[in-house]
């Protein structure tokens, strides 16, 4: 029995007991995908930006910029 116990042991001692973890790089297909999720992104805020820039400029237009000049009078007393 000790005979068995001193060879497995000495199989033990050859294998390396801890387990290395691999890392592997992204493949391209994933970082292409993740780059043209950004450009999809910074397009869409652009495009709001604009749009809401352009929605501020229709609103100001409405504005009457004579609205301050005018005053109103009480009539009476």
């Amino acid at each position: 029995m000790c005979h068995r116990i001193k060879i497995i042991l000495q199989l033990l001692s050859g294998i390396n007991m801890q387990r290395q973890t691999k890392v592997y790089p992204a493949p391209p297909s994933k970082q292409s995908d993740y780059a043209s999720q950004q450009a999809a992104r910074v397009s869409a805020q652009q495009k709001a930006e604009n749009e809401r820039a352009q929605k501020r400029l229709e609103m100001d237009a409405r504005l009457d910029v004579n609205a301050s000049k005018w005053r109103y009078v009480c009539k009476g007393e």
